[in-house]
């Protein structure tokens, strides 16, 4: 199967008689049925500009500050060091897009968060993660008090601490770090007079409320050509070439949002088809291989299963939640399970179906916990008005 991310894709306009305008993909897989819409290149996405609004990116009395900004054992410490528990949740300071998330050296793990203010662009970096402490990827849009990831002491790193850097003008583009305390302190902080953005029990009532909108949409029909009925996603909010196909995918069972399958199409790929994870993970739903054997259909009725087609992998995707919506439907009724559904379907795409049934819910890792609640909190902002 021809696959690989460098194979070439030209989509030529050819007028034909009696057919009117037919779109031929040359190099690409034909559609077997003229009703199905074949795939399209992605357009180049314009990195977001931030509201100018911060928060300090520990929650409020989590933490403490270990080390400031400034001269340091005969060198010069470029962040602040902010001590608290391992696992504690960090927070984007800033809106903005992942410019790096990975090993790094010295820090074990790094973060780095473009973000382009009203007075240019803005990095900031968190450092110290362990491997399943990072939970954004390389180009995720992140939102000021969204978790991005969560305390650990990878790398040079004396007990459990947040290393936090500024850098305005950018830290790939030439920019220089400053003090991150006093340049947060002078910026507004996002719906709170607090420096921190809280993750309070009203936020998670609010929040599992709007999950539970997004998810009860229904009385659709699945066909080859994508459906347009019902529609909760915003239009406009994601690739041209994506909307279609998550509007058929999400058809597949009521439970099922369209929003929710932008939110993680977003959060798996940056909405790019030829992603790749260093864990393996492929297309733009990020299915590895032995999931994607088992899980992965036709999407655009064209006689191949291809993991890089986005109308294969966004159907497939569909297709394998309603699987998971049925399987935590059934451990609900069964009591076998504790929660809100979204959440456990959630759960169970990223952590494993039977984890999350052995554990009675949503799984208890940092990575699992800040997908079921970062995934619905990005579905508002794909979500039509009348949804929300």
């Amino acid at each position: 199967m021809d696959s690989g991310p460098t194979r070439a894709l030209v989509i030529v306009g050819v007028v034909v008689a009696a057919a009117g305008l037919l779109l031929i993909g040359v190099g690409e897989r034909k559609p077997a049925d003229p009703h199905c819409l074949p795939n399209m290149p992605q357009a180049p996405r314009q990195q977001p500009v931030s509201s100018g609004q911060a928060v300090i990116p520990l929650p409020a009395g989590s933490y403490t500050v270990s080390s400031p900004f400034g001269p340091r054992d005969g060198g010069f410490h470029r962040g602040v060091d902010l001590a608290a528990p391992q696992g504690t949740p960090i927070l984007a300071a800033m809106d903005g897009t992942v410019a790096a998330a990975g090993p790094a050296s010295g820090f074990g793990n790094w973060i780095v968060v473009d973000s382009q203010r009203p007075e240019g662009l803005v990095s900031t970096v968190y450092g110290h993660m362990f491997d399943d402490g990072v939970l954004v990827h390389t180009s995720d849009v992140v939102h000021a008090g969204q978790q991005i990831g969560a305390v650990g002491s990878a790398g040079e790193a004396n007990g459990a601490h947040l290393h936090f850097e500024v850098w305005p003008g950018g830290r790939f583009h030439g920019g220089d770090a400053v003090d991150p305390m006093p340049w947060l302190q002078a910026v507004p902080s996002p719906e709170t007079s607090s420096p921190v953005r809280p993750v309070a029990v009203a936020d998670d009532a609010r929040r599992t409320s709007r999950s539970r909108r997004l998810a009860n949409i229904g009385g659709r029909q699945v066909g080859c050509e994508p459906v347009s009925s019902n529609e909760p996603l915003l239009a406009g909010s994601v690739p041209p070439e994506f909307e279609p196909w998550i509007r058929k995918a999400a058809a597949q069972c009521p439970e099922l949002s369209e929003a929710i399958l932008a939110a993680q199409l977003r959060q798996e790929s940056g909405f790019n088809r030829w992603a790749r994870s260093p864990a393996g993970a492929l297309g733009p739903a990020q299915f590895m291989p032995g999931t994607w054997a088992g899980h992965g259909v036709d999407g655009d009725g064209d006689g191949t299963v291809d993991v890089f087609s986005i109308a294969d992998a966004v159907v497939s995707q569909g297709k394998y939640a309603c699987e998971l919506i049925d399987i935590a439907k059934k451990g609900l009724a069964e009591g076998r399970l504790h929660g809100e559904l979204t959440e456990l379907w959630l759960s169970m795409y990223n952590c494993g179906a039977q984890n999350t049934l052995d554990q009675g819910g949503v799984c208890q890792n940092a990575e699992t916990l800040g997908y079921v609640r970062t995934i619905p909190e990005l579905a508002t902002h794909y979500a039509s008005p009348s949804h929300q």
